[in-house]
């Protein structure tokens, strides 16, 4: 019972919806419609003369007036009103409207009642005074009939059948509306859930699901107000158009609407042959634009051209896509509709003056963008360093990179300030076959073949002292790095000597990793490792510098890495001779 509730409050709001815009669309109608604007009798002139109407059809016209009684425009409107009155005086029959010759011309009567003398300057010049005033008769006569008849009760009630029978029909359209478009907007969202609404040219995405899928949202309620907003302006002039009393208002309303559609047919037929071209060059840019992209695919083969690299066909493609694409609307635009208004240029001005004022660090990311594209600094999922900023590339587009850090935090860098910044990738070296390991030469085996698999290598420094012997540390650290997760043992780890310092030496421990996106817990594991072997071979790790006096001092090893019979040096002093 609720949902029925519900639903009727639903439908009596739409209801209430379309009132309203009945409403509006009537007065919209009206006013627009320029025969409705000007009522009956102020259509003449002295030149054509002033018309004669009844019921909105004009029968004839009077050019004259009478001299000193009333002028053209009077004579007509006096017998409008007669006219009037007799077609509703029942009394008065149709066979009474005569004409009767007098001296001062042919005077048309309808029962007793004068309607209008036909004077020699009232005939028409083809005719004699007496044709003229039997055809005005005539006329009146057939137009009283006709005033009568349309509002017979007969005429009455065909007029509200067929009220009826369109206002059914409106419903029945509206309804039908509603259902096409509310199933039309139940589709687009099904469709945007499962992202298949991609708007693409070509290759190239202009929009994504969740953006097309807001578009065709709008533009299907776009659809439906203007088939309810047609649908009333034809319903309106229709019912007008049923009763006599507002039958001129609405035949005034549909011969607006005919008007209106053979102008528009009559500006679509004369605009056809710029349409043609339009189409053309349409036809041609795409042609174009299949012929480059077989060019492109063809260079970025393997075995073609060495200098094209394969990841360079699609972004190429884009852009010589959007680049011939500008340069047809460029040549298409002088045959656009209204291209020479004033509305047109004033648009193409404001948006000129828009894009010069506002859009130099669009245009600069956007360059900056094409040019890390073609310089191959890095690819979706490498782990670079853009500055200081750390982590895996997780979009690359034209106008702005986005990395996501080790912290899982996304960070969108503006291309123009990665271009600017120095850049480190830590993974694209394993795409470069054949590089030799610069840091391992030193321990490189000539006799060898040398492989071409290339990893990361990662390196930690850390001072110890004179008194521990080097081959012993070198010894300490690899263990160190062959325990460690993520660390590859082929290459194997390697340690360089790159400092004898007042107090102390610096190894530097290099090791591999395939696994670069790893790199901070790599990191922290070795250094624990390089703790632990460090305290389990009994090598203090003094750095940067230690300044203690060792005797009568506890070893900075921890406890647990200490034998249970160890006791702490005593203190001693000597004097020149050794003696205690």
């Amino acid at each position: 019972m609720q949902a029925f509730l519900q639903q009727s409050h639903r439908l009596y709001q739409r209801l209430q919806h379309w009132l309203i815009l009945s409403l509006a669309v009537a007065l919209l109608t009206i006013t627009l419609n320029p025969a409705v604007a000007q009522s009956e009798s102020s259509a003449g002139n002295p030149i054509d003369g002033y018309p004669v109407v009844l019921d909105g059809t004009e029968l004839f016209r009077v050019k004259q007036g009478i001299p000193g009684v009333a002028s053209a425009q009077e004579r007509a409107n006096i017998v409008n009103t007669r006219l009037v009155q007799i077609a509703n005086d029942e009394s008065i029959s149709l066979e009474t409207i005569r004409v009767e010759e007098e001296k001062s011309g042919s005077v048309v009567l309808a029962g007793d009642t004068v309607l209008f003398t036909v004077r020699e300057v009232d005939r028409d010049s083809n005719e004699s005074r007496q044709a003229t005033a039997a055809k005005s008769a005539q006329t009146v006569q057939s137009a009283v009939a006709q005033y009568r008849h349309d509002r017979s009760a007969q005429q009455l009630v065909y007029g509200m059948s067929f009220t009826l029978i369109s206002t059914i029909a409106l419903v029945g359209f509206l309804v039908l509306v509603h259902w096409f478009v509310s199933r039309l907007l139940l589709r687009i969202k099904a469709a945007q859930r499962t992202r298949t609404l991609g708007f693409r040219v070509q290759n190239l995405q202009l929009l994504g699901s969740r953006a097309t899928g807001y578009l065709l949202t709008g533009l299907a309620g776009l659809l439906r107000l203007i088939l309810v907003l047609a649908s009333f302006y034809l319903y309106i002039p229709f019912v007008l158009s049923q009763f006599p009393a507002t039958r001129a208002l609405g035949n005034s309303l549909l011969s607006g609407i005919v008007k209106r559609m053979n102008q528009t047919i009559a500006a679509f037929v004369e605009y056809l042959p710029n349409l043609v071209i339009v189409v053309l060059i349409g036809v041609f840019t795409r042609y174009i634009i299949q012929f480059v992209k077989l060019v492109v695919t063809e260079l970025g083969r393997d075995d073609a051209y060495p200098w094209f690299y394969p990841e360079w066909v699609q972004p190429t493609n884009r852009l010589a896509t959007v680049f011939l694409v500008i340069v047809a609307c460029i040549v298409a635009t002088p045959y656009m509709p209204g291209f020479n208004s004033p509305a047109f240029q004033g648009i193409g001005l404001f948006l000129g003056a828009l894009f010069t004022l506002g859009s130099s660090s669009a245009v600069a990311n956007a360059i900056a963008g094409i040019i890390l594209i073609y310089t191959r600094a890095f690819h979706i999922g490498d782990i670079v360093q853009i500055g200081e900023i750390k982590g895996e590339v997780v979009e690359k587009s034209l106008f702005v990179t986005r990395l996501l850090t080790f912290r899982r935090e996304v960070i969108t860098i503006p291309n123009s300030s990665v271009l600017n910044s120095n850049l480190i990738n830590f993974s694209a070296v394993s795409r470069i076959p054949g590089v030799p390991k610069i840091a391992s030469r030193i321990r490189e085996d000539s006799t060898k073949p040398r492989e071409h698999k290339e990893y990361l290598l990662l390196h930690t420094t850390i001072t110890l002292g004179y008194d521990v012997p080097w081959r012993t540390i070198h010894a300490v650290l690899i263990q160190a790095a062959e325990a460690t997760l993520g660390v590859i043992s082929e290459p194997p780890p390697f340690v360089l000597q790159t400092g004898l310092n007042d107090f102390n030496v610096s190894y530097e421990l290099q090791a591999y990793t395939d696994r670069p996106e790893l790199m901070p817990q790599i990191y922290s594991e070795l250094h624990q490792n390089l703790q632990d072997h460090c305290n389990q071979a009994g090598i203090e790790i003094l750095s940067p510098a230690y300044a203690a006096l060792r005797d009568g001092n506890h070893s900075t090893i921890p406890a647990q890495y200490l034998s249970e019979d160890y006791t702490p040096p005593s203190f001693q002093i000597h004097d020149q001779n050794h003696h205690s």
